[in-house]
């Protein structure tokens, strides 16, 4: 087993241990406008729910050595994005999305996507994803000691569009009908199709470990 501290090593090998260690990680497929009105879509995988009341998403930029890229800079025009949940039927025109395209390039048209109005914020959402989240900003964190900095983005989630077939009346989403796919390290996806349950242990209060012992032990 290897053992070593981050300090030791340059940034670019550092990126890809947590890429390949942190795995896998769900995909913030978001779009922006910005203050001129121009609309951007870009996908990011270090992104994640953070709290549900109020409902939360974060999601990380690596931006340029030069400056910020598009949607970290949009956002701080205009602070209002959507989050898309890509589904293997998306995969393929999400990666097309991913090339470093300059600002006037409109990433919908290149794609593929179909832009339809927000219904709470002034931004285009993706029509064609199963499900996409409308945020307000929250929080907008540089993070880093030097460039490349870290936009560290928090968004509160105002309005949902979920597809019917995937969504029931107790509100539970069906995994096998989302499709959703996730990042690996490098070049790498995964598709979510394998999956199992495990039932949390039951702990009654009574029993010595629970969190109530706890707390009667720590009063």
């Amino acid at each position: 087993m290897a053992h070593f501290a981050s300090r030791d090593h340059a940034p670019r090998d550092l990126y890809k241990l947590i890429i390949g260690c942190v795995v896998p990680r769900p995909i913030a497929f978001v779009s922006t406008r910005s203050a001129a009105g121009a609309a951007n879509l870009a996908p990011f995988s270090f992104f994640n729910g953070v709290c549900y009341n109020p409902p939360t998403l974060a999601f990380s930029v690596i931006d340029r050595p030069q400056g910020m890229k598009d949607t970290s800079r949009n956002i701080g025009e205009h602070p209002e994005f959507i989050v898309h949940i890509v589904s293997e039927d998306m995969a393929e025109r999400m990666n097309v999305a991913c090339g470093e395209y300059g600002a006037d390039i409109d990433e919908f048209r290149e794609a593929g996507f179909t832009p339809v109005p927000g219904s709470a914020v002034d931004v285009p959402r993706v029509q064609e994803a199963p499900a996409a989240l409308e945020c307000r900003l929250m929080h907008h964190l540089r993070i880093g000691a030097a460039p490349p900095y870290t936009s560290h983005i928090l968004g509160e989630v105002l309005y949902w569009h979920i597809d019917d077939a995937i969504l029931n009346e107790r509100y539970h989403i069906d995994p096998a009908g989302l499709r959703a796919v996730g990042r690996m390290g490098g070049d790498g996806y995964a598709r979510t199709r394998d999956r199992f349950d495990m039932k949390r242990p039951a702990v009654p209060p009574e029993d010595p470990r629970s969190v109530d012992a706890y707390l009667k032990r720590k009063r």
